[in-house]
């Protein structure tokens, strides 16, 4: 799910929404969860002391405002099968943030293997060629992906921490609502209104595939899937997430991967299997 998320932000921002906007939409979802757990708990109001609301901001800062910022601006200078490759940085950096962080053991495997990867990703985000322009705007827009990949790293570590307090649903469910206040108002700058009323059906069929699949389910999946795992263990299956985002980039949009992304692709992987690999 998340991997369809990347052709169909690049659809939705190549028909004109704006990045911040665009985040601003998918947090929306806050509305249906608040709802039925409002009717679930048969309450005019949920309780929410002043810990759990630092919990809220917490989560919504690293994992709806920042992430959508980020990503959503990076992906207008590069591609959606690049973005998904360099997003997939983040399990690296949350086995970093889990050993300093959470004491997790940080055995040489897991220190190699974090070295391997992040080669790979560097020399992906700058996209090599024959005249290497640090300046060049898909180096600017794969460099704000990767900063929404570490975003998600450190979501991961405070999410673990808020599922000992609150379940899946209500965590999801604020910090929605936080990240569509905040980015509300920043998106007002981008003049949305201008844009929103003169969308084509397709893009907004886009946007709605966006709220319920890689906005919602995807995440609540995960957030239910972290309450009984180690987030180590969880985050190899985020490597997954390029190998479908290329096929799904490929039939809704048309793109087409070169060898030397592959390669840089396969040089992160790599790293990934030995930092993630038992080394019992």
């Amino acid at each position: 799910m998340w991997s369809f998320s990347f052709p169909l932000i690049k659809i939705v921002l190549d028909n004109g929404v704006p990045p911040v906007t665009l985040a601003a939409m998918r947090a929306i979802v806050f509305i249906p969860i608040l709802v039925f757990l409002l009717i679930k708990q048969g309450r005019k109001y949920i309780p929410v002391s002043k810990e759990d609301w630092l919990i809220y901001l917490s989560i919504g800062l690293f994992t709806i405002i920042l992430p959508g910022i980020l990503q959503n601006t990076g992906m207008m200078y590069t591609t959606a099968s690049v973005s998904s490759i360099i997003q997939t940085s983040g399990p690296i950096f949350t086995i970093i943030f889990a050993i300093v962080i959470l004491n997790e053991s940080a055995d040489k495997k897991k220190i190699v293997g974090s070295i391997c990867a992040l080669i790979g990703t560097i020399f992906l985000v700058i996209s090599l060629d024959n005249n290497i322009n640090l300046f060049d705007s898909s180096v600017y827009g794969n460099f704000l992906i990767l900063l929404s990949g570490v975003s998600y790293a450190i979501s991961s570590i405070i999410t673990k921490k808020g599922l000992e307090r609150k379940n899946p649903l209500q965590i999801l469910g604020f910090s929605s609502l936080v990240g569509f206040i905040v980015l509300s108002v920043i998106s007002s700058f981008e003049r949305p209104l201008d844009v929103i009323i003169n969308l084509s059906i397709e893009t907004w069929f886009a946007i709605f595939l966006l709220v319920i699949f890689p906005s919602f389910i995807a995440l609540l999946f995960w957030y239910e899937a972290m309450i009984n795992e180690e987030i180590s263990r969880l985050v190899i299956y985020v490597y997954l997430m390029p190998v479908f985002a290329v096929i799904f980039s490929y039939i809704l949009i048309g793109e087409i991967i070169s060898i030397q992304t592959l390669l840089f692709a396969v040089l992160i992987i790599v790293g990934v299997a030995l930092a993630q690999k038992n080394s019992s």
